[in-house]
């Protein structure tokens, strides 16, 4: 089970297929972070019927454009007119996809530009990525990306991001979701496709717009958190407080320990 987990942001988490992960012992979670790292976050339960306070927002079946509510066909429809969505190769991605990267960012306060080293290391992080943009039919520019990783039954949406310059009327995300949504599910006749665990920082709606526009749902799983000693210590003097808290870094920490202890907040 230890060699299933890889760090990411000091945080050791779990990249097996979601839908058979198990509980996690305390011994390995120890051994990974006596290696390096100060958390280990691990799900298991994955899909429970029951609401739980924790849960993968994915998708898991696809009706076309007419599943989608009236007002969001029109924008698709609308989005297909002015973007092609295409999957395209580690190269293009590497020199197309690093300025709309670091333009996506600036949407969510984002004001510092990562190197052409980080973002080749973020497209090789995974070897079993694949890469989409969308590109402005009449001009031939990149307007929108996403990096997916895939597995053996689903596919996974690590990283999506437009290039706020566009005008927000023509919806380029939206084009590039529904035509992910097509291509996985419908043609590739993958399990589901998953935008990852529910938010801990909060910092983008992608999630509820999902759910709300492209019937996306909730698969509800049971949370693990283990710490570095002096991290658990400090959870737990802190945890009472959490709500006193301003800091964003902890109120994320404390906000997730609080899933795992099943309170829904």
């Amino acid at each position: 089970m230890i060699r299933d987990f890889v760090l990411y942001n000091g945080i050791w988490i779990n990249k097996r297929s979601i839908r058979i992960s198990n509980t996690m012992d305390v011994k390995d979670a120890n051994f990974l972070l006596k290696r390096k790292g100060l958390i280990v976050r691990n799900t298991y339960n994955w899909d429970k019927e029951t609401p739980t306070s924790f849960w993968y927002v994915i998708k898991d079946t696809f009706g076309g454009i007419e599943e989608l509510p009236s007002k969001v066909r029109n924008q698709v429809r609308r989005a297909l007119k002015t973007y092609v969505y295409k999957i395209v190769t580690y190269d293009e991605m590497l020199n197309e996809g690093y300025d709309l990267f670091n333009k996506s960012r600036r949407r969510f306060g984002g004001n510092i530009r990562i190197t052409k080293e980080q973002w080749k290391y973020r497209l090789l992080r995974d070897s079993n990525s694949e890469f989409w943009i969308g590109y402005d039919i009449e001009t031939g520019k990149p307007a929108s990306f996403a990096i997916n990783t895939l597995f053996e039954d689903y596919c996974d949406y690590s990283t999506m991001g437009i290039d706020p310059d566009f005008p927000n009327n023509t919806y380029p995300m939206y084009g590039l979701i529904y035509e992910m949504n097509r291509v996985y599910l419908e043609e590739r006749k993958a399990h589901f496709v998953c935008d990852g665990v529910r938010s801990i920082t909060g910092h983008s709606n992608i999630q509820s717009v999902l759910e709300d526009k492209f019937k996306f749902r909730k698969a509800y799983c049971e949370l693990q958190i283990f710490y570095k000693p002096l991290i658990g210590v400090a959870v737990k003097i802190l945890f009472p407080f959490r709500k006193l808290i301003k800091n964003k870094k902890i109120e994320a920490v404390l906000r997730q320990e609080a899933w795992a202890r099943g309170k829904k907040e």
